[in-house]
């Protein structure tokens, strides 16, 4: 792609994340396959830009970081996305997620929110029939836990 006024906005390569960089292969020990990751604004590369994960779910599991409740310093949406063309809402999975001290099992498309300094996690993906997306995001520019 040639340089543009507005190319920088496009974004389709991140940097691998920094706690789990083999999050990136499909072949690995993490459940999903991350494509996108943005933090700090893309090492400053583009002022303004949020915080962003985007994973497919390939299998069940969980990573040691999401097996212990944490908080952020600003809210974040957690998106469940089922990949079913013939019925969008349908997951394709089985994910226990908690919300404060709440357990919740997710077997429908939807976003979660967790507003700034709500305790969240554990996340485990116990079911995969097929796999789907897992997106979170949220008005910070870092990945930071507080």
């Amino acid at each position: 792609m040639e340089p543009t006024k507005y190319g920088k906005y496009f974004i389709t390569e991140t940097p691998r994340h920094p706690e789990h960089p083999e999050s990136r292969e499909i072949d690995s020990s993490i459940p999903w396959c991350d494509s996108l990751y943005i933090d700090n604004e893309l090492d400053g590369a583009l002022k303004g830009a949020y915080y962003l994960e985007t994973c497919m779910v390939l299998r069940p599991g969980s990573v040691e970081s999401l097996t212990e409740s944490h908080s952020h310093p600003f809210d974040e949406y957690l998106i469940f996305l089922g990949m079913n063309p013939k019925d969008q809402f349908d997951l394709g999975g089985e994910v226990e997620l908690w919300l404060g001290d709440e357990k919740h099992t997710i077997t429908k498309t939807c976003a979660v929110f967790a507003p700034s300094g709500m305790p969240h996690c554990p996340l485990i993906f116990h079911k995969v029939d097929r796999p789907f997306m897992f997106i979170t995001t949220g008005n910070g520019f870092g990945y930071t836990r507080g």
